[in-house]
């Protein structure tokens, strides 16, 4: 102790106490609970195409396995029929055949039938019928699916049969049916009849209606004079079961109009050879004069 601590003290002075440290409170130790993991939602809407799709070509290949190395013999055509219970199936098969891309199926068909030793004609036929009512005939069937094989001894006298509706334009009627049975050839055009450059009168099977006919709506029908009298012919071959689509004198550009054929596929094909007919597939839009489109499906 220092001189000065000791006088300090004789004089009754002490030194003052340091303040006491004041006790921190204890901390509060939070638990965290971990987050509840909630289960993924179960995915909604149909399933994906590629599942259906194998599903429908092992149906094929296994139907047609009689027909293992016996080209002589194959098939010269082929029809799938497909049992849809709602709108929102027959969507679903339809992506499963791609009918946007029209030969798609067919060409990877062909290929796994080759795979499994069935070899078909070069120039073999598919079609596919999408339906929601009674079965049509059909050569097999198993669940929802129906297969129609057509040989060379027993040919397809089954008719096509396609129909016609107006997208843009007004025609006479709301839908026109081609049946391949009753006729071949379907004339499209304005009016009733035209006359031709050798004076013969043809008769439009497919009527772009005229501004004086009746029932012609102006705001409708607006451009439908862009289309010729003779504009075109919807052709049926019996020998390729092919709808095709021949421009007549009056829907050339040599007449000063057009005709387009717009594939499902976005893909556009001008149609302006006199004679040369055009191959119509299921989903294709004929556009008349720039004007008027039609719409072509099969049934």
């Amino acid at each position: 102790m220092s001189i000065l601590d000791t006088v300090k003290k004789l004089f009754g002075f002490t030194p003052a106490e340091p303040p006491a440290t004041a006790e921190r409170p204890a901390e509060v130790v939070r638990r965290v609970e971990p987050a509840p993991v909630l289960p993924k939602p179960a995915p909604s809407g149909p399933p994906p195409a590629a599942p259906r799709r194998d599903q429908l070509i092992r149906f094929v290949v296994n139907k047609l396995r009689a027909y293992q190395n016996e080209p002589e013999t194959a098939p010269v055509g082929l029809k799938l029929v497909i049992f849809c219970a709602s709108p929102e199936e027959e969507e679903l098969y339809r992506v499963v055949l791609w009918t946007n891309q029209p030969g798609k199926f067919q060409r990877e068909l062909n290929r796994l039938l080759a795979d499994n030793y069935i070899v078909l004609p070069k120039n073999w036929r598919f079609d596919y019928a999408l339906f929601a009512d009674e079965w049509p005939t059909t050569t097999y069937r198993e669940g929802n699916l129906g297969l129609l094989v057509e040989d060379q001894s027993k040919p397809d006298t089954t008719p096509l049969l396609a129909r016609i509706v107006a997208l843009v334009g007004q025609t006479e009627q709301a839908e026109y049916l081609l049946d391949s049975s009753q006729k071949g050839t379907f004339c499209i055009g304005r009016g009733h009849t035209a006359q031709t450059n050798s004076g013969r009168v043809r008769t439009n099977d497919i009527v772009i209606l005229n501004d004086d006919d009746a029932g012609f709506d102006p705001d409708q029908g607006a451009g439908n004079g862009a289309v010729s009298r003779a504009h075109a012919t919807i052709r049926y071959d019996s020998g390729q079961k092919q709808y095709s689509l021949l421009v007549d004198p009056g829907g050339l550009p040599a007449s000063g109009n057009k005709t387009k054929i717009m594939h499902p596929d976005n893909t556009i094909e001008r149609a302006d050879i006199a004679g040369m007919g055009y191959p119509l597939q299921h989903g294709d839009q004929i556009e008349l004069g720039g004007e008027v489109v039609l719409l072509f499906e099969l049934r």
